[in-house]
């Protein structure tokens, strides 16, 4: 078993032995790793965590990078889950494709029954 490093993203600390657990537990969706107490997500070079009790909002957030691909250009969508904690923190975790966002917000309403999912202006207004 790997020795993974942990960094809280909200400068919080909690049990390492919690956090080893719940890391080696999580279901993984794309390249988040969701526990029952944390979310997990690639850090450099360590693996960043959020406590969801943390969590006031989450919603997905769609890029479109454009690229070349061949002779002709190519638009690239990034999806990824804003995350605004209780202090008005706000962390952008890129979690690949709009069925990884999907699964990804679905997990964390469920580990959080307080959090409100989705986007809307009336939210950012609240949150911001």
């Amino acid at each position: 078993m790997r020795n993974y490093k942990f960094v809280s993203a909200t400068g919080g600390s909690h049990d390492e032995k919690i956090l080893k657990l719940d890391f080696n537990t999580a279901k993984v969706v794309g390249n988040v790793r969701y526990g029952q107490q944390f979310l997990f997500y690639q850090g450099v070079p360590e693996w960043a965590y959020i406590d969801y009790k943390e969590i006031v909002w989450a919603y997905r957030r769609l890029e479109d990078v454009k690229g070349k691909l061949g002779r002709g250009n190519s638009g690239i969508e990034l999806h990824s889950l804003m995350l605004v904690t209780k202090d008005k923190q706000r962390i952008g975790v890129l979690v690949g494709d709009r069925a990884h966002a999907a699964e990804g917000l679905n997990l964390i309403g469920q580990r959080n029954l307080l959090v409100d999912i989705g986007f809307s202006k009336e939210k950012e207004e609240k949150y911001v």
